[in-house]
């Protein structure tokens, strides 16, 4: 009897060591081409509606930012509207008064963001964003107490000195660009602030969140774009539009459209299948393809010093991503080991929210800069 009960153990643990097999290989594909794909859609897609909106700007003669932003902020609504009636997600009803507060600052960020484009080259344009790491660090120490340690410091001083030297050497550089470009950061630091808060509070997911923004954030844009256009421009919109319009305009401007939906997913999808500090490290790539391809396709002259000043802010952010990685290990080592026990569906959850109460820094300007 004995012996039978063995052999019936024996048969259980080989047929059940053959499912975890089975598992394994049908889990494997999944693990090795994810990562990969997700990351090269996002750098794609990132770098490229960057630089198609500052063709829309640029070539195009486009002379309205805050207009566009209204566009998108309608058309990513529409869309995400559309993915939710296929049950990738289901809508959520927040707060009327907090979402339309939100809105607001949502609006402000991505129309200066659009602004600043306009206004400012390429290069400038993209390292102005990494400002937004040493500014949410001071935000993070005045709301949390934590001060950064000096690894971190050191690398947001190199950073903050990369962007001196970019905008005293660029030679597009002016006062209505940096103007533009200092709001866009500041109203996108506390709109990703006051996003982190609700999204924690609401227990809303991220597409939840952007979907219950963008109609009245677009809305509000609809309505005060043209205005704020002529305030910036001097050109009013409809006009403008009314004499101008044509296919490549039209092409363009959808096509922007389409790509600021798709940031947002190929975000997410990096970030949950590469892990919050890969996508931090995959930020860096994003920014050394817009400024080398911005040289290129807008032949912008090439200074020796505004080089200098891009490849030493960028060198501080990478710095920055590894002075983290070393903070938190050893945050992990002064817990010591501990033993957890994780449900298996919890494993394939996304990771996107897990720093929502934590380092505002951690999902900084890579994702930003992304909202153009």
């Amino acid at each position: 009897m004995q012996t039978s009960f063995s052999q019936v153990g024996l048969h259980n643990s080989g047929k059940h060591a053959q499912a975890q097999e089975q598992r394994k290989e049908q889990e494997r594909p999944t693990a090795s081409y994810e990562p990969i794909v997700s990351s090269i859609m996002n750098i794609c897609v990132s770098v490229t509606i960057v630089l198609y909106n500052k063709r829309i700007f640029q070539v195009l003669k486009f002379p309205a930012p805050v207009t566009l932003s209204a566009i998108h902020s309608l058309f990513g609504h529409t869309l995400l509207t559309l993915i939710a009636g296929l049950g990738a997600f289901e809508p959520k009803n927040l707060n009327r008064a907090l979402i339309v507060k939100q809105s607001i600052i949502w609006g402000v960020s991505v129309a200066f963001d659009l602004l600043s484009l306009k206004y400012n080259s390429v290069g400038f344009f993209q390292i102005a964003k990494l400002s937004m790491l040493p500014l949410a660090a001071v935000l993070n120490m005045y709301m949390t107490g934590d001060r950064p340690s000096r690894n971190v410091i050191m690398s947001l001083g190199w950073i903050t000195l990369g962007i001196a030297v970019t905008s005293v050497t660029d030679v597009q550089v002016n006062m209505t660009g940096c103007m533009f470009s200092a709001i866009a950061v500041c109203s996108t630091v506390v709109n990703q602030v006051k996003a982190g808060q609700i999204m924690k509070e609401n227990a809303c997911s991220s597409m939840q969140y952007t979907h219950a923004l963008t109609f009245w954030s677009g809305s509000i844009l609809s309505v005060a774009g043209p205005f704020v256009d002529y305030l910036a421009t001097g050109v009013r919109v409809d006009e403008w539009v009314r004499d101008n319009y044509d296919l490549p305009l039209i092409t363009g401007i959808v096509v922007t459209s389409v790509l600021g939906v798709l940031v947002n997913i190929t975000a997410y999808w990096a970030i949950k299948t590469t892990g919050a500090v890969t996508y931090q490290v995959l930020g860096q790539v994003k920014n050394s393809a817009i400024i080398v391809l911005g040289f290129v396709l807008f032949s912008y002259p090439v200074l020796l010093k505004n080089v200098l000043g891009i490849m030493v802010a960028i060198s501080g952010a990478i710095a920055y991503v590894f002075a983290k990685i070393l903070d938190q290990r050893a945050a992990e080592a002064q817990k010591g080991p501990s033993i957890t026990f994780v449900d298996r569906d919890e494993e394939k959850q996304p990771l996107a929210s897990s720093s929502s109460s934590g380092d505002l820094t951690s999902r900084r300007g890579n994702r930003d800069g992304e909202q153009c």
